[in-house]
């Protein structure tokens, strides 16, 4: 059904009888009436053998119980498995020590792009850098025979914002 059709309907499509909800009280408590009387019932049709809730439970325990015990299957200790792990851990580790002191870590071995992303990460100011040197390591000949290409200091000027030129 299309949607611009759904406000045309009038009915629900339900439909009771005629005076059905007026007469349906009396009705209903008539009939109960008539088939509730319990003198009708003759028997009840179930029946329970003599003595049946007496021997029910000494059965059921008969049925259960299970005459032979079951086998227990001792599996091996844990201690003995920790032993040995503790065991191999402490060769493993021990070689390990021995044989790979070839790797040593030193400023040499370190990538140079490797600390220089460290320090730029860290965000260390011009200050911090000046407080790692003592005026006794530098002097003024190390910077004398510097020198820098037209091109480098072009591209350095490029990249640097005005603003960091102003000094206060």
């Amino acid at each position: 059904m299309k949607n611009e059709n759904l406000h045309k309907i009038k009915s629900t499509g339900l439909k009771t009888p005629d005076h059905y909800f007026e007469s349906f009280e009396t009705d209903f408590f008539e009939r109960l009436h008539k088939t509730s009387s319990l003198d009708a019932i003759e028997q009840p049709g179930f029946s329970v053998p003599d003595s049946y809730f007496s021997d029910v439970e000494a059965q059921i325990l008969n049925q259960v119980e299970d005459p032979k015990p079951t086998p227990v299957i001792p599996l091996k200790p844990k201690r003995s498995f920790y032993y040995v792990a503790g065991i191999a851990a402490s060769f493993a580790l021990f070689f390990s020590l021995i044989f790979n002191t070839k790797n040593t870590v030193s400023f040499d071995t370190i990538d140079t792009a490797i600390i220089e992303g460290y320090l730029y990460q860290e965000e260390y100011t011009n200050e911090d850098f000046a407080s790692l040197f003592l005026s006794d390591e530098i002097s003024e000949t190390d910077f004398i025979d510097l020198s820098i290409s037209d091109e480098t200091l072009d591209q350095y000027f490029e990249q640097i914002d005005t603003e960091d030129l102003i000094f206060e």
